[in-house]
């Protein structure tokens, strides 16, 4: 009988919605959009690191309101992958599923990272 690996890739494209970049341009001017975005960016990462930090049952009693932060912050400049799974850990927390909770937080952390870098590489791109 052969048997076959299946290697499963942990890489997936950070997805944002310009269109949200756009709006927020539209209703704040393109000066205070930048400043928006990169105060959001920079509230992403931090809590991305406190919410890798989690470790501990009184850690992990803080993870909703990270998470809420987050989800807000996202899909204000259009980070629409990160939101979508802040809430799918948001789901496997509320399901009690560590196997899915440890599983979602680390594609929290990956989606999160390339997110990041896709904004920033928008913003050089666009002067």
């Amino acid at each position: 009988m052969e048997r076959s690996v299946t290697i499963l890739r942990v890489e997936e494209p950070a997805r944002f919605n310009p269109d949200r970049l756009e709006k927020l341009c539209a209703e704040l001017g393109e000066v205070q959009a930048e400043s928006e975005v990169a105060n959001a960016l920079g509230e992403i990462g931090v809590l991305l690191e406190r919410i890798a930090a989690i470790g501990d049952r009184n850690g992990i009693a803080q993870l909703a309101g990270f998470l809420g932060k987050l989800i807000s912050a996202s899909d204000k400049i259009g980070m629409a992958t990160l939101a979508r799974v802040a809430r799918d850990v948001e789901a496997s927390y509320a399901r009690g599923d560590a196997v899915a909770l440890a599983a979602t937080l680390a594609r929290l952390q990956r989606v999160g990272e390339r997110s990041i870098l896709a904004v920033w590489d928008l913003e050089d791109l666009s002067g």
